[in-house]
């Protein structure tokens, strides 16, 4: 089956008649596959496309943020983004997600669908998991979907089962007991430990679980699995194909009992060169940001967070926080595609609407004709969702959609 996700934050009217998923709010099975390529709505961050059973995430969080006011959460092993924007739906605008890829090919795409959710209380990181030792007592809550041998996707992608091998395994349950090792100093007394796999094998899973109890006397935390027909293997559950509508998928919950000294970063981002016209010019509640400029980029950060993001950019190489507001160059100023796709761009920003032709046109990096445009940048929209800008020069137009994302065929 085919599952999507819809972005609460943008609230599109897609996919209204598809059949609920239960156990996870707004997300849908649909009846077949569609060109999710060639629908501007995708490109707009309006929905997700993620494998259902992994879906069960959110029924997770439910059950343990409760005890947490504005948890820091790590997703460690986070492209292509599937878990980090779950992740922040179900945080509602609480919270911080820090989101770490250390593959740059893979962190591109990551950034990108994040970018594309639209949300500020999110860091995007690119480092080895042995980097988070440095961050000791940081992370309410640790979600590793870690790398592993891939045998919950043999009956979605054929070609799993050329790439798998005894021996494959056995590195997959070396690299995941290396990563938990890395994470663990990270996560604070009482904190929450979120393991994930999509294979069936003991050995990455149930005894993973296993050592991180006897070597560090973390505690198994049950779960309600919400009428999944995932099995209780003891130590975690397992989603099988032939019991769920979606793919073989593998999860555990451990608690964190031993104490942690809890470290706190200092406020040195807010000593950073301001620009707060932009903040008033684009967004909306600018107040509850503070600006910074690096460089010639200038950035919004949520001020709750100011302390924890500057502790990140210290010890860890930080690839995006907050919101990318632009680029000065000389004196004129190019917004960034970040800043459009935004649920906090000023709904006063001047908007072009295009049709569907024109739409595609655009994410193709093509130049529409727009007749009787003022000059200056405008965001062009979809059906009301932004999907970048584009600067209005009189006799032509420019487009400013990011090459790099552009869609390539007909």
């Amino acid at each position: 089956p085919v599952s999507v996700r819809i972005n609460p934050f943008k609230c599109a009217p897609v996919f209204a008649d598809a059949e609920k998923i239960p156990w996870a709010t707004n997300a849908r099975f649909l009846p077949e596959r569609i060109s999710f390529t060639l629908d501007p709505l995708f490109h707009a961050g309006c929905y997700y496309v993620q494998e259902a059973s992994s879906m069960f995430l959110e029924m997770v969080l439910k059950q343990l943020l409760p005890e947490f006011k504005d948890p820091v959460i790590l997703d460690s092993c986070a492209a292509p983004g599937g878990k980090t924007t779950h992740i922040l739906a179900t945080l509602a605008g609480k919270g911080l997600v820090v989101s770490n890829e250390i593959i740059p090919g893979r962190n591109k795409i990551l950034m990108q669908n994040v970018i594309k959710w639209g949300c500020d209380n999110v860091v995007v990181t690119q480092n080895e998991t042995s980097a988070f030792g440095k961050l000791p007592g940081m992370f309410d809550m640790l979600v590793v979907d870690a790398p592993c041998s891939g045998e919950g996707l043999f009956r979605k992608d054929k070609e799993a089962t050329t790439e798998w091998s005894p021996d494959q395994v056995a590195n997959c349950a070396i690299r995941q007991r290396s990563i938990l090792n890395d994470l663990y100093p990270s996560l604070k007394q009482n904190g929450y430990l979120i393991y994930s796999t999509c294979t069936y094998e003991a050995s990455e899973n149930e005894e993973q679980v296993q050592r991180m109890m006897y070597e560090y006397d973390m505690e198994l935390v049950p779960l309600n699995t919400f009428g999944t027909n995932a099995v209780n293997t003891g130590f975690g559950y397992q989603f099988y194909p032939h019991k769920c509508k979606g793919e073989g998928f593998f999860i555990s919950v451990l608690r964190k009992k031993q104490s942690a000294k809890n470290q706190q970063g200092s406020d040195k981002t807010s000593k950073a060169t301001a620009q707060n016209n932009f903040l008033e010019q684009f967004l909306t509640k600018a107040t509850d940001f503070v600006p910074v400029k690096v460089k010639d980029e200038i950035f919004a950060f949520p001020s709750k967070w100011l302390n924890t993001i500057s502790l990140l950019r210290e010890a860890l190489f930080v690839r995006k926080a907050g919101i990318h507001l632009g680029t000065m160059k000389g004196t004129d100023f190019i917004p960034s595609p970040e800043l459009a796709l935004s649920i906090h761009l000023n709904p006063e920003t001047p908007k072009v609407a295009l049709e569907l032709n024109q739409a595609l046109d655009y994410l193709r990096c093509g130049n529409n004709s727009i007749p009787n445009l003022t000059k200056g940048w405008h965001v062009v929209t979809f059906n009301g969702f932004a999907l970048g800008w584009i600067k209005a020069l009189g006799n032509r137009i420019n487009n400013y959609f990011p090459k790099e994302w552009r869609i390539l065929h007909k």
